[in-house]
């Protein structure tokens, strides 16, 4: 059986969930399971950013994700001023993805990648990978999937297609913050 590794941009994926259907959040229990099927699921990643003190709802949802499996990786939010506004950026978070991809891959962790971005700013380190001979699939919505990732990849679908297994319908129906909700 083929070694999957499982690599999530999750501020994406959280904002543009939201695009995709206002209120709709992500079962990544359900996600788990469905992303793997037919694969020997090696481990799976959630890279996003909070703020630096997180709320409750934040904590909750990272610690839920570890014990349902996923390995997270949490940037800090760090603090710009443009324009003399406050504001907070996301800073680290695709270097942080693109850095394990390339890292487990290197060491042959894994046959297939399944990167899930829309975030043409991955090619360079898909490249480098599918260069060991691994490959990689990029799941994300159909709205928001770059040009470019869809003529890197070895495989790629669309979120879209897998919403009635994996989302949870409606606001409020679902443990997901969004990771950056306290920005100001």
């Amino acid at each position: 059986m083929l070694r999957l590794m499982v690599f999530i941009d999750g501020s994406n994926l959280y904002h543009e969930s939201d695009r995709f259907s206002r209120g709709i959040r992500i079962d990544f229990e359900k996600f788990r399971e469905v992303t793997a099927r037919g694969y020997d699921l090696i481990r799976s990643f959630y890279y996003a950013s909070i703020p630096a003190t997180p709320t409750p709802d934040q904590a909750g949802f990272f610690k839920k994700l570890n014990y349902l499996g996923f390995k997270t990786r949490i940037k800090t939010l760090r603090e710009v001023y443009l324009n003399g506004r406050r504001e907070y950026r996301e800073k680290g978070v695709d270097v942080a993805l693109a850095t394990d991809l390339v890292s487990y891959g290197m060491r042959k962790a894994y046959d297939w990648a399944l990167v899930v971005s829309g975030d043409q700013d991955l090619c360079d380190a898909i490249e480098h990978v599918q260069a060991q001979g691994l490959r990689v699939e990029v799941l994300f919505y159909r709205h928001a999937m770059a040009e470019e990732l869809k003529l890197l990849a070895d495989r790629y679908r669309f979120l879209d297609d897998l919403a009635s297994e994996i989302m949870i319908p409606g606001p409020g129906a679902t443990e997901s913050p969004d990771p950056a909700s306290t920005q100001t």
